[in-house]
């Protein structure tokens, strides 16, 4: 990764320039960097297994958020929240991360 110092009218560039360029650039920490094209996985090679795990993600996500619109139970998970950052050594620090997180665990178990 080089980084460049660009004169106007390529001192804000980000992205890539074309579709058959493989350089790409970006900004980080106010300076342009110039990298290759992030190549992305084929969807075609994903696996059973990750295709499970993504669905199970996607389902304990709209789970959390069903259970965050209820109120009574939006305070529920409040308190085991505030009890979690006081009892684990890596607590979470979002609630809406935590209560993914113990759906994710909860579906584990069964």
């Amino acid at each position: 990764m080089a980084k460049a110092d660009l004169e106007v009218p390529f001192a804000a560039i980000n992205g890539r320039l074309g579709s058959a360029n493989d350089t790409y650039f970006c900004t980080r920490f106010g300076k342009t960097v110039v990298s290759h094209y992030p190549q992305h996985k084929n969807p075609k090679k994903i696996t059973s297994h990750q295709r499970d795990l993504s669905s199970n993600f996607a389902n304990a996500v709209r789970l959390a958020e069903n259970e965050l619109a209820d109120t009574q139970r939006k305070d529920q998970w409040l308190k085991r929240f505030e009890e979690q950052k006081q009892t684990a050594k890596k607590p979470y620090t979002v609630l809406r991360n935590f209560v993914i997180a113990e759906i994710i665990r909860q579906n584990s178990r069964n």
